[in-house]
């Protein structure tokens, strides 16, 4: 059942062939939007979610790019443009997760963590906005970490735990400078999840993980609300605070 507030919208989800992109990407697909698919290297995936879209006749665009990399977002842009005019929702949830000591930490890794995390998301934003202030609509949510902000010394996951420390910087900044504009844009943090490897539960105070549509049911709440802005909020079980 579709709601009329997202009905013909057009939300761009990055890396959405799998995981919490993809429970969202469908999450909004059944509120009848315009689908925006990008992806980097899970073509396979992709494949499977572009038919069942197309079978349900949602209008779909796909997109490949290593948003790590500015001149391939920017190009993406650009064909997005083209393509769809405006865009009204844009979920940045591509970030790649890494635990390792720190006396075993390589800078090329730690440039990946904070490259695909922080720069990426800076990167779809500043690229994004321009559509996203023709739309009456206008929502950015970027997909964070719980615990991020804390300031707290956590030695084996250190540059992801910086990148999202920094998108959270980044959240409220955008929040704070566009809602002159009516965009509003938020943070959604998950913990263990479903998919997460590993699975520890014991350290989850609630027992057990998140669920994929228990999230992408979180994002639609924040995405229809007209009053939530600069807000971080946790889907967690209590991981993490």
């Amino acid at each position: 059942m579709t709601n009329n507030l997202l009905k013909g919208k057009t939300a761009l989800i990055t890396g959405a062939a799998k995981g919490i992109g993809r429970a969202i990407l469908l999450k909004l697909a059944d509120e009848g939007c315009n689908i925006i698919l990008h992806y980097y290297k899970s073509s396979i995936e992709t494949k499977s979610i572009i038919k069942n879209l197309r079978l349900k006749k949602i209008k779909t665009f796909l997109y490949s790019a290593d948003l790590k990399d500015e001149k391939q977002v920017s190009g993406m842009f650009q064909k997005i443009k083209r393509h769809a005019k405006k865009l009204d929702i844009l979920v940045n949830n591509v970030g790649n997760y890494l635990i390792k000591d720190l006396n075993t930490l390589k800078t090329k890794e730690w440039h990946e963590i904070i490259n695909s995390n922080l720069n990426s998301t800076y990167y779809c934003t500043h690229y994004a906005l321009p559509l996203i202030r023709k739309s009456n609509l206008g929502r950015i949510i970027n997909i964070g970490y719980a615990s991020s902000g804390q300031i707290l010394a956590k030695p084996r996951i250190l540059p992801y735990q910086i990148a999202k420390t920094g998108v959270l910087l980044m959240t409220k900044s955008y929040a704070l400078d566009e809602a002159k504009n009516k965009i509003l844009v938020n943070m959604i943090s998950p913990g263990v999840m479903e998919n997460s490897i590993p699975h520890p539960k014991k350290e989850i105070p609630l027992g057990k993980v998140g669920s994929l549509k228990g999230f992408a049911d979180l994002v639609l709440y924040v995405i229809k609300s007209d009053y939530i802005t600069g807000a971080h909020i946790e889907y967690a079980g209590g991981f993490n605070v």
